[in-house]
């Protein structure tokens, strides 16, 4: 009977997160009031900022290394020319 319970409640959690799924993709939103469209934008904004801040970390690291690498090159080609 425990389980039961527990299988229908982990059951509703699952078409709740599949809702929230389909709303973050821009699916079913007809049956969402305003006030649940504007805390899904919200939610959708933060999550563009976290992504374009993760994103331009990785561009930094990756222009780094880039110009590491290119350092290395120059000090290498430096170093066969003076043979």
């Amino acid at each position: 009977e425990n389980w039961v319970l527990e299988h229908a409640k982990l059951k509703a959690r699952v078409e709740v997160l599949e809702k929230n799924k389909r709303n973050f993709m821009g699916e079913d939103l007809d049956s969402l009031s305003l006030k649940e469209l504007q805390s899904l934008e919200h939610q959708l904004d933060a999550a563009i900022k976290s992504i374009r801040s993760r994103k331009n970390q990785a561009m930094f690291e990756s222009i780094s290394a880039l110009q590491k690498k290119d350092k290395a090159l120059q000090d290498h080609n430096n170093t066969l020319l003076k043979k």
